[in-house]
């Protein structure tokens, strides 16, 4: 479900971004099996107040 207003401060600037660490993009692995192909993980935040209303894995079938 796509959030439309902030809930923090009822702004519908909502943007999306991806998580990211100093060398590259956050991936999600499955639990039981870190060689599996990983899935990069993305977030719905507002663009007026920064508050992260969702995270989520980009290809969860890649986590089986």
């Amino acid at each position: 479900m796509k959030n439309t207003i902030c809930p923090k401060c009822n702004s519908e600037e909502i943007k999306k971004g991806v998580m990211a660490a100093s060398v590259g993009q956050v991936h999600m692995y499955p639990e039981k099996n870190l060689s599996q192909k990983p899935s990069p993980i993305s977030a719905e935040y507002c663009g007026n107040c920064g508050y992260i209303m969702s995270l989520y894995v980009e290809t969860p079938k890649n986590l089986g």
